[in-house]
This record gives C-alpha cells, sequence and structure tokens, in this order.
C-alpha cells in the first residue's frame, strides 16, 4: 500500500537524495580513516555464520543487557524494522532490545562525526547515497565486511559500487532506489492511437503530437518540467552527453562537444510541448494527467498517490516505463537517488550493527520498508516478487527498469543544479544559442566553484 507521503517533490529529491555540499568524489575515490573499531572491523576480527549468512550477534546485544541504538528518519519506518527483525530473528535472538533516535538523514554523517566520538552516536544510521562518500572521508562509516558478497547478490552493481570505497570495500547497504521514468495513460493512448503500448523514442511522441496537440485548448502529448536538469538530462544522456564523466569536481562535462548538440536536440522537443519554462511547474503538469488530460509524463513515484486517486476518479488505467530515447541515441539516463543504512565505525557492537544494516535488505526488511513508505527497495527486480503488495503493484517495475539505467552519482554540489538548470531554461526558452548555453555554462560553473 502506497503512503501519501512516501516520497517528496523533485526539488527535496535534488537537494537530498543528489546534492552535497562539497564537489563531485566518487566513493571509489575516497578511503577510509576509521573510528576505534575500524581496524578490527575491517581486519575480519568478527565471528561470521556461513550456514546462516550471518554475523554472530554480541553476548550484551543478544541477551538484551544493552539496547542497539538506531538513527532513523521515520519514525514509523522505525518501528516497522524493529518488529519485522524482532520476528525473523524471534527463534534466534528473542531478548533483542532496540533504541532508535530520530536524525534527519542529511545530516546523519555530520552529527556522527561528533555523537560518534562522545560514544552518543547509534550504532547504525540511515543517510542518502551521496553522504557516503563523505563519511568513508571522515571515517563515521565501517565496511560491511561478509555482507559485501551476500548484498552483491541481492542488488544492481551500479547501487553497490555508488557506496564503497577505494579498498573495494561497501560502506553502506542500499535499501531503496528512485528515478524519474516515463508514465502513460493507457486509456487515452487506445482511444486516441488504437494500442495502449507506450513510446519507445521521441520520435513516436512526436508523430502522435502532430495529431494530438491543441495548444489552444492547453492540450498536450506530454508534459514535463523542461527548465530543469533533473528532467532534461535524460534527453541529453540520450544524445550522448554524461554529466561528470571523470567523477572530477573541476570537469562537470559542460564543455563537452557532445552537449551543444544534445542540447540543440532538447531544444527541438519545444515542438511537441511548447510552453515557456516558467509555465511547466510539477504541480501542473502532475494535476493534468492525473486529471486524465495528457497521455504521457516524465515524473516520478511521488506522483503515484496522486496519480492511483485521479485514475479511480476519472476512469483511466496507466502503466510506468523508462524514459524514451532519441531514435538514433543510447537508452535515456536519468538522476537516481539513493537511500541507505550504514554501520557507526564507533559502534561497540559491529556484528549487531551489520545483522540490522544488512537485514534492512532482506526479504522480510524490504517488506516492511515498502509496507510502511511505499518506497522501492533497492533489490534486483526478480527479489521484489518476494515482497507482498509490490510483486502486485504494476507501476514498480518501470521505475526499476528506469533506475537500472539511471547515473548514481555520489556527490553534486548545489553550484551544478544552478548553472546546469540556467543552461537548460536558455535553451529551452530560445534565450541563447545551444553552444551560447554550454559555453555560458562552462564560465559560469567554473567561477561558482572557484576554478
Amino acid at each position: 500500500m502506497r503512503s501519501n507521503g512516501a516520497y517528496a517533490g523533485p526539488s527535496m529529491n535534488r537537494r537530498h537524495l543528489l546534492a552535497a555540499g562539497g564537489g563531485v568524489a566518487a566513493a571509489g575515490a575516497l578511503a577510509a580513516c576509521g573510528g576505534p573499531e575500524a581496524e578490527e572491523q575491517a581486519s575480519g576480527g568478527l565471528e561470521w555464520d556461513a550456514d546462516a549468512q550471518q554475523y554472530v550477534i554480541e553476548e550484551e546485544i543478544a541477551s538484551g543487557e544493552a539496547p542497539l541504538k538506531l538513527w532513523f528518519e521515520n519514525e514509523d519506518l522505525a518501528n516497522a524494522q524493529i518488529a519485522a527483525f524482532k520476528e525473523a530473528f524471534k527463534d534466534v535472538y528473542p531478548d533483542i532490545r532496540f533504541e532508535y533516535e530520530l536524525v534527519a538523514q542529511n545530516d546523519a554523517v555530520n552529527e556522527m562525526s561528533l555523537a560518534g566520538e562522545a560514544g552518543n552516536g547509534g550504532d547504525v544510521f540511515m543517510s542518502f547515497y551521496d553522504q557516503v562518500a563523505r563519511a568513508i572521508e571522515e571515517g563515521t562509516a565501517a565496511p560491511l565486511g561478509e555482507y559485501e558478497s551476500v548484498l552483491k547478490g541481492r542488488m544492481a552493481e551500479n547501487f553497490t559500487g555508488a557506496v564503497s570505497g577505494e579498498d573495494g570495500q561497501m560502506y553502506a547497504v542500499p535499501v531503496t532506489t528512485e528515478s524519474i521514468a516515463l508514465m502513460y495513460n493507457k486509456t487515452l493512448l487506445a482511444a486516441e492511437t488504437g494500442s495502449d503500448q507506450p513510446a519507445a523514442s521521441w520520435e513516436d511522441i512526436k508523430a502522435l503530437a502532430a495529431s494530438y496537440n491543441d495548444p489552444a485548448a492547453n492540450k498536450w502529448t506530454i508534459r514535463w518540467v523542461p527548465g530543469e536538469i533533473y528532467y532534461s538530462y535524460s534527453v541529453l544522456s540520450s544524445m550522448g552527453w554524461q554529466a561528470y564523466p571523470d567523477g572530477d569536481v573541476a570537469e562537470p562535462g559542460f564543455d563537452d562537444p557532445a552537449l551543444a548538440e544534445a542540447l540543440e536536440y532538447y531544444k527541438g522537443l519545444r515542438e511537441v510541448w511548447n510552453v515557456p519554462s516558467a509555465d511547466a511547474t510539477p504541480e501542473t503538469v502532475e494535476a493534468e494527467f492525473a486529471a486524465g488530460n495528457t497521455p504521457y509524463i516524465i515524473t516520478g513515484p511521488w506522483a503515484f498517490s496522486a496519480f492511483d486517486a485521479g485514475a479511480a476518479e476519472h476512469g483511466f488505467e496507466y502503466g510506468v516505463t523508462t524514459i524514451p530515447a532519441a531514435a538514433s541515441g543510447d537508452p535515456a539516463s536519468s538522476f537516481a537517488g539513493m537511500h541507505v543504512i550504514a554501520v557507526s565505525a564507533y559502534t561497540k557492537y559491529p556484528a549487531a550493527a551489520r545483522v540490522f544494516a544488512n537485514f534492512m535488505a532482506s526479504d522480510a526488511g524490504a517488506a516492511a520498508l515498502y509496507a510502511t513508505t511505499g518506497q522501492i527497495p533497492a533489490l534486483n527486480p526478480d527479489l521484489l516478487a518476494n515482497i507482498a503488495g509490490l510483486s502486485e503493484d504494476p507501476h514498480v517495475a518501470g521505475i526499476v527498469a528506469q533506475g537500472a539505467q539511471a547515473d548514481l552519482f555520489p556527490q553534486l554540489p548545489e553550484y551544478f543544479w544552478s548553472t546546469a538548470n540556467e543552461m537548460t531554461v536558455a535553451v529551452w526558452d530560445d534565450l541563447s544559442s545551444s553552444a551560447d548555453a554550454a559555453a555560458a555554462a562552462v564560465a559560469g560553473y567554473d567561477e561558482l566553484a572557484g576554478l
């Protein structure tokens, strides 16, 4: 069952799932400093039960003498995960106890660097994947040890790679995945084209727009937020441009010749969605799709609840699939988001902390996550079939499919968004040529970055 508050809007996604206060730095380029337990944890000095594929929890925690301390942002999720864990391990650890503290995920790494040192931190903490590189650098996150092989068998390589250090070890457990995707009104498409199957390319969408669009009636084949790189990146990437191709903060890729060509293609899409960027907001475009007035929309799973309600009220069925590519281009990438849970490098109970963190990527942990928040677990598609409710959700597969071809950037500075958005608006609103917009992005980014 979906939660109405499960997803934030795209602005929150950009800030909290992709943005960081520093620069771009791939997690693999950073080494761990480590808290007091780091050396023991990294050396594998914990007892591993090979048959159960679990670490053996410390007696002090197993007996209930001391609680395992958890940092969560969402109280309902904390309670759900605790209840699910106790149920799963009731025959092995019937006396285990937990305490949780509500800590904002975007602040967790910062706070752990202070609280962990003082002995007041959680044994595990929820965060965003873009914060893992910093947690590795500052030594607040510990490697997951033997669980690495378990997790790599359950989730995509781009997920596990995004939380790994230069030593090759994973420093967090991917918990959720999120991406924008193409959502389409099956009922409306069938009425207009005789088929409820979605477009595979932008050329397909252009063909429908030629007969469907009626600007005077505010009738459009597809809607999205055209003035934000969060959305335009899917088109630019399909045309061969990638942001930060080398993971270097000094090289965002705005000087790549492929960008000007990609921007020119993007400008050409104005023929199918001919509105100024200022007039296309997430609220307005999503409202029109929920009302059953638009065959296609590019947005994220935070809109599912509104679309479910709209479909029920207006009598239509909708689907979710990957974002269209240019006819001769690459698959369309997008910016993916991911929530993670990490083991504190300062914990006195490294085995128990690892067991709990790994549990959130188990079938039972993923089921508790989905039932509580409606978020999509960061698991391989075949494993999602094991999760009650989710396997029956007709819209999850499209998000998962788009997420599999999405780009995961361990950190993106705020000035990337402002620079790239200005570039996107300049092209969409025909304020400058594509080449000039790309050149302005180079200059603007360098100035803001102090390069």
